[in-house]
């Protein structure tokens, strides 16, 4: 994949989560996929889960790609979601507020789909969002 490519790809992965059409991750993710999160094996269902858990989570969702590095079949890239919470995330009550879920994804493509994925997301950040008493 070039870079107009793979730019295409981490955009319509981020709209994927934003639009709730988690069916997407079947033409972005393989069927067998290293989760080096884990360190297994999985298959595509674990992507769909934290996208439908994100989606439903949250209301007026809004993505962005802040910076992506491509070296080979090899990709990293810094991401940013925000919305309105609108039900439970991460153990905290939904109470309205707009906030901001940052991270960043390692990931190796073969033929145009993700084989194997790590993801850091700044929960720590996102927690003191939702626990803050401002709004």
């Amino acid at each position: 994949m070039n870079r107009n490519q793979i730019e295409a790809f981490t955009n319509r992965w981020l709209a994927a989560i934003c639009t709730g059409q988690v069916d997407e991750f079947a033409v972005l993710v393989a069927e067998r996929v290293l989760d080096e999160n884990t360190g297994q094996e999985t298959n595509q269902d674990p992507f769909r889960a934290r996208a439908r858990t994100v989606y439903e989570a949250f209301e007026a969702l809004e993505a962005r790609v802040d910076e992506l590095l491509v070296d080979g079949d090899r990709i990293a890239w810094r991401w940013t979601l925000s919305g309105v919470q609108r039900a439970p995330f991460l153990g905290e009550c939904a109470l309205g507020k707009r906030v901001t879920l940052s991270g960043t994804n390692f990931q190796r493509l073969d033929g145009g789909v993700v084989v194997a994925h790590y993801t850091l997301v700044d929960a720590l950040g996102i927690l003191r969002q939702l626990r803050s008493s401002s709004t």
